[in-house]
């Protein structure tokens, strides 16, 4: 009589336990499928909501990453990283969180840390050629080049057609005035792709640093068709005709660049071209839009524009 008692509330406890479970795996289930339904529709802040309500009940990295992507949607970076944070100690040897751990270090400038990540997921898979590449761009940006190349160069080894890193090593090179190894790297660029607008505006940027004006010029204008709305383009051709001291030229160049795109840098370069013109009040206007656009351009243009950077400390209102 005693072992049937004691079956019959051991069956109830288990009963009741399996009840539990499935009704917790029944309302994550709800909670993920909305949550994804919600992303889809652009409701993300009612993704967020589910998505962080099923991983309460529930540790599951797929719930985790669609969590990340709508972090990263709202802008909340800081909440994208703690949780990338949180599927590393589920899962300390999955690659693919670290390379997202960058890739949002890198979004939030925080160059060491995007280095760490990067570095992390290559002890982890030593054949990853992004993890090297991303290794590059935050030595690039914590200004380490040589480091920064050696990394793309491991990256090349990985993946021979790695588009992004024979860009930028070769940008990094050129940089560096090194042109025949930038040369090199933009030959195999055109050979993988004929019309990729960066490779031909980077083959463009060498032949202008060699001083070969119309092979430059050719490459910009295939940019040109390719993509009419491609301002790059415009300020390029822009720049050699102010190489050529063509005034007029430039300054119809830059009219269509700024059409497509007006930028502080843009607004700098005509004012520059319309003062060695002899046109002061246009290039004064230009200093205006610039400083409108944005109050430090003239400390992020590069160039040695003396006469128009007097100019424009002469008439910027902020000294």
């Amino acid at each position: 009589m005693i072992n049937f008692i004691k079956k019959l509330f051991t069956a109830q406890e288990e009963t009741s336990e399996s009840t539990s479970e499935k009704n917790k795996q029944r309302n994550f289930d709800i909670l993920k499928y909305d949550g994804l339904r919600a992303r889809q529709i652009g409701k993300l802040v009612y993704a967020e909501k589910c998505f962080t309500e099923a991983l309460r009940l529930q540790q599951d990295l797929e719930v985790a990453e669609q969590l990340v992507a709508v972090y990263v949607q709202l802008n909340k970076l800081d909440e994208a990283i703690d949780t990338l944070h949180q599927m590393a100690e589920w899962q300390p040897q999955r690659t693919a969180t670290y390379l997202s751990m960058a890739h949002i270090h890198y979004m939030q400038e925080q160059y060491d840390a995007m280095l760490q990540a990067a570095q992390t997921a290559t002890t982890l898979e030593t054949d990853n050629a992004s993890s090297y590449y991303l290794q590059a761009q935050a030595y690039h940006k914590l200004g380490d080049v040589m480091n920064a190349i050696v990394t793309l160069t491991q990256a090349l080894t990985k993946k021979e057609d790695f588009t992004e890193a024979y860009l930028m090593r070769a940008r990094i090179l050129l940089d560096l005035n090194q042109t025949t190894e930038a040369q090199a790297d933009i030959d195999t660029l055109l050979k993988l792709d004929t019309e990729n607008e960066e490779v031909l505006l980077l083959a463009g940027d060498l032949q202008r640093l060699l001083g070969n004006t119309a092979q430059a010029a050719t490459f910009y204008e295939q940019v040109v068709a390719l993509n009419p709305f491609n301002e790059k383009s415009y300020r390029q051709q822009a720049l050699l005709h102010m190489d050529a001291a063509e005034w007029d030229k430039a300054i119809e160049k830059l009219d269509e660049a700024i059409e497509i795109k007006a930028t502080a840098e843009l607004y700098h370069l005509r004012g520059k071209a319309r003062l060695e013109k002899g046109d002061q009040a246009g290039s004064l206007e230009d200093v205006k839009q610039a400083m409108a656009l944005n109050p430090e351009s003239e400390n992020a243009i590069n160039g040695a524009f003396n006469n128009f950077d007097n100019l424009y400390k002469a008439n910027n209102p902020l000294g």
